[in-house]
């Protein structure tokens, strides 16, 4: 399964011709639905306790933030139980209860490339190149040089530059009550489960992903991704009740 991020990483890992003339053009939207279900049976919902984070750079104390009382994790879940109580679901206090379970997941990773630095434009790499980082693009030991980057006649011929890029998916998903209480109940009689058990398949009949270039603006990648949410919904006119 797919498993955005709200305020501090939103991007979208690639190679450019030319830079964009603003990073709304770069952000997507993208939503998936179970065409052979009727969401007119779905009423009720149930948020879990935080948002699913998964991340390969994020320190210690950047995770804490994100899960401490007001952060990333409580904005984000605050944010898909509005939408949805908006469209006109109810939400319920136990998953034992709800038609479907509303579940929030946000990816922040981060990839290092390197690329071969010499005459012309990114000589030896398939197409002009830029790449995001802290502050924008390579980054030395403690400093980075600008946005976008022409080739300096002193620069020796064939020296490696790695470009770091920050990227982060947004995820919103309904996963189908019952079945998730199927998969509970099997689990619960299957502690060794072997592969011809046969096992219940989780059923996800919507799903919705955010995802765009990072900024130094926290603000800026805040509006944009709600942006992107707006977008998710409107996509998605069959969830209104």
């Amino acid at each position: 399964m797919l498993l955005f991020v709200l305020a501090a990483a939103i991007s979208l890992a690639g190679c450019h011709k030319d830079p964009p003339k603003s990073y709304e053009e770069t952000d997507m939207t993208v939503t998936y639905y179970n065409d052979g279900f009727d969401f007119s049976t779905y009423n009720t919902f149930f948020l879990p306790d935080s948002t699913l984070l998964k991340t390969n750079y994020m320190s210690t104390a950047q995770v804490s933030d994100f899960y401490e009382d007001g952060g990333l994790s409580e904005q984000t879940l605050a944010l898909l139980g509005e939408r949805f109580r908006g469209l006109g679901y109810s939400e319920v206090l136990s998953a034992d209860d709800a038609d479907f379970i509303a579940v929030p997941t946000i990816l922040m990773m981060k990839s290092d490339e390197t690329v071969w630095y010499g005459p012309g434009w990114w000589w030896g790499y398939p197409g002009y190149g830029w790449g995001i980082g802290i502050g924008f693009g390579f980054k030395g030991a403690d400093d980075y040089w600008g946005w976008w980057y022409p080739v300096y006649p002193w620069y020796p011929q064939g020296v490696p530059v790695t470009v770091s890029t920050y990227t982060g998916t947004m995820v919103f998903e309904m996963l189908d009550g019952e079945s998730y209480r199927t998969v509970l109940e099997w689990e619960a009689t299957h502690p060794d489960p072997q592969p011809e058990d046969n096992p219940p398949k989780l059923e996800i009949n919507w799903q919705a992903m955010i995802e765009g270039y990072s900024t130094d603006d926290g603000e800026y990648n805040r509006e944009r991704a709600l942006r992107g949410v707006d977008e998710a919904f409107a996509q998605s006119p069959y969830l209104n009740k």
